[in-house]
């Protein structure tokens, strides 16, 4: 201060200017990998949509059919969500081991990592799962509140 009277003291911590200098790399990969993440989860999302609102409208006359005998609201439910369970299992069961490969041989270049268990591949089944539900569940709605004399009539 004595010899720059005009220049503001700048306090860094050496946790960050090591970050900053050895890390910078795998900081912007990470932030690009979490959008990338984000914005294909998303184009997941609207895809389930449209695919839920497709499979309610073609399968409109069975549901009827299946309430006219007697069917309730959570048999036609399940109806509807165990097709896109389906999907998000087919989908897990082929995404979820490559993933869990590409992962491992990423993380084996570092020589010093915080170990990751099974919880990751977890959590992604997870999301997908809850994607896929707040995906589909307006369209599963639509399904149990479909009047069965307004459909037969088209």
């Amino acid at each position: 201060m004595r010899y720059f009277p005009n220049e503001t003291l700048s306090v860094r911590r050496a946790q960050d200017l090591i970050a900053e200098r050895f890390y910078a790399d795998d900081l912007r990969l990470s932030k690009l990998l979490a959008a990338a993440s984000v914005i294909a989860t998303a184009i997941a999302a609207f895809g389930i949509y449209v695919l839920a609102a497709y499979s309610v409208q073609r399968r409109e006359k069975e549901i009827v059919l299946r309430k006219l005998h007697g069917a309730r609201g959570g048999a036609i439910g399940a109806l509807v969500l165990r097709e896109f369970a389906l999907l998000v299992g087919a989908g897990a069961a082929a995404g979820l081991p490559l993933a869990w490969i590409v992962l491992q041989r990423y993380l084996a270049t570092f020589t010093e990592r915080a170990p990751i268990g099974a919880w990751t591949i977890a959590a992604a089944l997870l999301l997908a799962l809850v994607v896929t539900l707040g995906s589909t569940l307006r369209h599963t709605l639509a399904a149990v509140r479909i009047r069965p004399a307004l459909a037969l009539l088209e």
